[in-house]
């Protein structure tokens, strides 16, 4: 491995200048800090898992869309549903960001109330499979990219 190696998941556009680095100088980790923030890796190899995750972009708007389709197909303007789903979502990614030291376990925990509309989300797309399917999802990106 040469020094001085750097990890960029995708455009910064996406990430909010986040990047992931890998054995960079102080100079590098330094100018990346000041358009974003970086998240220091041991070796090169472990950037795999970050590039993993970063292929579920896609299938994050799509959950955006099809939350914004929902509304649609109930009488909700296209622009109005669109504005709603991505403010709300944007929100919550902001609370998580605020609370990133924290494990995201408890903003799970703490987003539910006791028969709660939440509780009832997480529980059905829990039986559902649903969270196993990102796990599988994310080891087959990964298979794919240590090929």
């Amino acid at each position: 491995m040469s020094e001085n190696i750097l990890e960029i998941n995708n455009l910064s556009k996406y990430f909010g200048g986040l990047a992931a680095v890998s054995e960079c100088s102080l100079k590098v980790k330094n100018f990346f800090d000041k358009i974003g923030s970086t998240v220091e890796i041991k070796n090169e190899k472990l950037s795999i898992n970050f590039w993993s995750t970063s292929g579920m972009m896609a299938s994050y708007y799509e959950m955006l869309k099809v939350m914004s389709d929902w509304l649609v197909k109930r009488g909700i303007k296209r622009l109005d549903a669109q504005k709603y789903i991505t403010t709300l979502f944007l929100a919550l990614s902001e609370d998580a960001v605020v609370n990133s030291k924290k494990e995201l376990k408890h903003l799970v925990k703490e987003s539910q109330t006791p028969k709660g509309l939440n509780e009832q989300s997480l529980k059905e797309m829990s039986k559902k499979g649903v969270y196993k399917s990102v796990i599988n999802t994310l080891n087959s990106i990964h298979k794919r990219l240590n090929k």
